[in-house]
C-alpha cells in the first residue's frame, strides 16, 4: 500500500477546473462583508461604489478565496468535491495562505477556478514527520480576466506505525 507521502506526490501537477453556475450576486457580496464585520460601503452601496469609479459594488477581496459559489457539483459532508479527483480527498489542516488580488469582483462576475497541486514535500522535526501539499487556485471572470490567486498550504501527519495508511 502506498504511503501518505506517495499518495500526495501523485497529485502534483493535477488540475481541477470549476465554473460557477451563476453570477456572484450582490447579496452574496453584502452578506459576506457583514459576516466578516467589514462595513465598507463599497461592498453594499451601489451609488457609493459608482461615485468611487466602480461600475457596481465589489466583493471584499477574500470572498473569492473563501466561497464555494463557483462549485457546480456535489460535495460530501466535509465540503469536499465528489468525483473531482484527489486534490482534497485526504484529511489535512491549513498551514497558511498567500493571496494575490488583481482586480475587484463584481456581482455580475461568473467565476472559474483552476485548482492545481504545485508541490508536496515532507519535513521532519522534533514531533515527527509532517507532509505539506501546496495548492494554487487561480480565479477568472467570464471575460477570462485574472481576478485573484490563492496559494494554500495544507499539512498532514502520516499515520503512526500500525495505524494503517
Amino acid at each position: 500500500m502506498a504511503s501518505l507521502l506517495e499518495k500526495l506526490k501523485e497529485t502534483v501537477g493535477q488540475e481541477i477546473v470549476l465554473q460557477a453556475p451563476d453570477e456572484m450576486g450582490r447579496s452574496s457580496l453584502r452578506q459576506y462583508a457583514l459576516a466578516i464585520g467589514d462595513f465598507n460601503p463599497l461592498y453594499s452601496d451601489r451609488e457609493f461604489a459608482q461615485a468611487h469609479g466602480l461600475p457596481d459594488v465589489m466583493a471584499p477581496p477574500t470572498l473569492i478565496c473563501d466561497t464555494w459559489q463557483y462549485v457546480d457539483g456535489d460535495m460530501d459532508d466535509r465540503g469536499d468535491l465528489l468525483g473531482r479527483g484527489p486534490i482534497r480527498e485526504l484529511e489535512g489542516l491549513r498551514a497558511g495562505n498567500e493571496y494575490e488580488f488583481f482586480q475587484p469582483i463584481h456581482p455580475d462576475d461568473v467565476i472559474t477556478a483552476h485548482w492545481t497541486v504545485k508541490d508536496v514535500y515532507e519535513k521532519t522535526g522534533r514531533t515527527g514527520s509532517i507532509i505539506f501539499q501546496v495548492i494554487e487556485t487561480t480565479f477568472y471572470n467570464q471575460s477570462d480576466e485574472l481576478l485573484a490567486r490563492n496559494t494554500e498550504t495544507m499539512f498532514y501527519r502520516p499515520p503512526a506505525p500500525g495505524e494503517g495508511q
